[in-house]
């Protein structure tokens, strides 16, 4: 009998699913994403306390950045308040400045092919993007347009993606000489040819849609598969913006992370607006 097909209830689809293709870790390591001079450095050094360099120029970063931050957790201080322990660990989160990315990264345009690696790299991402105006801090497109920001993002990332996921797939089956032909699984099958298509289209891997048997097959193939990692946005606002809790640009972001598989969204203060 052919195999039972999956039920929607039963497929991992858009951000909701993507912890499933993470690896089992007793720590977490965020990258920060996004083109240049959108606040990536500014957003590092608030979560990390650091003093990374954050200059008005293209690829102030170029060596990534990397710090621990402790995590806020009200349950922890309760514990420690009960119990009084004689060290007190907090959990800590790694997290990583990666130089911004342009279009035609994937190909080696601007810092290229070796940041889109430091991105394989980490557990998750946040994308961070710009949405606020101003004549001092400079643009590498020459406008701000924070949709056409992410949309390129997106696009450099399923690139990046596409060309890591054919060479693991042509090495998977390859025949090796004097043993059979590896026999390949339906589940298998169905992720890889899902993954290939999603990524030939520009649009992340995670929004296809996979069962645990799809997952549980494909990322032994590729386990460094950026486009399945979970994402936060962050929108880097004016101040005025930021107070008034609106923006042109919110709605429209909001939309296109609707669109492109969900995702959890954040506002940052562009105070902090240099990369």
């Amino acid at each position: 009998m052919p195999p039972k097909k999956a039920a929607k209830d039963d497929m991992n689809i858009g951000q909701a699913g993507a912890s499933k293709w993470g690896r089992v870790k007793t720590s977490l390591k965020m990258g920060v994403v996004g083109l240049p001079n959108v606040g990536k450095s500014s957003l590092f050094n608030l979560l990390t306390n650091q003093e990374a360099a954050a200059e008005n120029f293209p690829f102030c970063t170029i060596d990534p950045n990397e710090a621990q931050c402790a995590v806020p957790d009200q349950r922890f201080k309760w514990l420690c308040d009960l119990y009084k322990p004689p060290s007190k660990v907090p959990a800590k989160l790694l997290v990583t400045d990666i130089a911004g990315l342009i279009k035609g990264a994937s190909e080696g345009a601007g810092l290229g092919n070796a940041f889109l690696s430091h991105i394989q790299a980490v557990d998750g991402i946040y994308h961070c993007v710009r949405a606020f105006e101003s004549d001092e801090v400079i643009h590498v497109d020459d406008s701000v347009d924070p949709c056409r920001d992410l949309e390129t993002i997106q696009s450099e990332l399923c690139k990046k993606d596409l060309a890591y996921v054919t060479s693991q797939i042509t090495m998977h089956q390859a025949e090796k000489k004097g043993q059979k032909p590896k026999k390949l699984t339906e589940a298998y099958i169905s992720a890889r040819d899902k993954i290939v298509s999603h990524l030939e289209q520009d649009k992340p891997a995670f929004m296809a849609g996979f069962t645990d048997a799809e997952i549980g097959e494909f990322k032994v193939v590729a386990p460094a598969l950026i486009t399945t990692k979970p994402i936060v946005y962050l929108v880097n606002l004016s101040k005025k913006n930021f107070i008034a809790k609106k923006s042109k640009w919110l709605p429209k972001i909001a939309d296109w992370v609707k669109d492109h598989g969900g995702g959890t969204a954040g506002r940052a203060e562009a105070t902090l607006r240099t990369s």
